[in-house]
């Protein structure tokens, strides 16, 4: 039930804008892949907060203080979702979702640069808040492999395959990267699910997490863009939360 009622507060903002948008003739409204996309997000966020259970990897390496299994079980459920969507329908493929190597012609170094100066920002961040250092192995490791590979998979992988399905737009050239509404409406979620939730049966709200994170989710966004790949985001994301570990 309250998994329920946290989805229902972050999803409430993104239909009302995708609405809007499409009042205001900025994108379209497919409302049989907007459900889509609404089971793909609850499926994916019920794997990485109570599918950790399912893997037994604390049996063969011991008590873990970080949520491998529950990163590890939202991968899986990632790629098997992406599995029968594209096999489902053409909307959803390895090209759609950025499920490849290849990155467009001229793009690469633009998209380090932005990974290096999201890199900085956040180690300004870190410095800012000086909440102090982090360095145990375990958490190195963990900043280095799954955040990147759980989130970028997802969200800038098979969810804005299947948002932009919903919510399909001509989009607007930025730099190079062509940011659609269902770009920016991800970049909102991804912001959302890391700043509001429901703790003691009470709803939360820390706008700084918000636009912290959407601030990182729109410069990967941009990258993903940029090269029509995630495989730069997702070592990306990975740089950036490893080097703030240090700070």
């Amino acid at each position: 039930m309250e998994l329920a009622a946290t989805l229902a507060l972050w999803w409430a903002p993104v239909i009302v804008l995708a609405l809007f948008f499409r009042l205001i003739g900025a994108s379209g409204l497919r409302f049989g892949w907007l459900l889509t996309a609404i089971g793909v997000y609850a499926a994916y966020t019920l794997a990485i907060l109570e599918g950790g259970p399912l893997i037994p990897l604390e049996q063969y390496v011991g008590a873990l203080d970080w949520n491998w299994a529950g990163k590890i079980a939202a991968v899986a459920t990632t790629l098997i979702v992406f599995a029968v969507l594209a096999m489902a329908t053409k909307a959803v493929s390895f090209e759609s979702a950025g499920f490849t190597l290849r990155q467009r012609p001229g793009s690469v170094i633009p998209a380090l640069i932005m990974i290096a100066f999201l890199a900085a920002s956040g180690i300004g961040l870190e410095m800012l808040a000086a909440d102090g250092r982090s360095l145990s192995p375990e958490r190195l490791l963990y900043q280095a492999t799954m955040p990147g590979l759980d989130e970028e998979l997802f969200f800038r992988g098979l969810f804005l395959a299947v948002l932009g399905a919903a919510i399909p737009s001509g989009g607007l050239n930025l730099l190079g990267a062509r940011i659609t509404v269902a770009g920016l409406l991800m970049t909102l979620l991804f912001g959302l699910g890391h700043g509001v939730g429901i703790e003691d049966g009470k709803p939360f709200v820390s706008w700084i997490f918000i636009v912290v994170t959407a601030y990182f989710g729109f410069g990967l966004l941009w990258v993903r863009e940029r090269t029509g790949s995630v495989l730069i985001p997702l070592i990306g994301h990975n740089v950036i939360n490893f080097s703030g570990s240090f700070f």
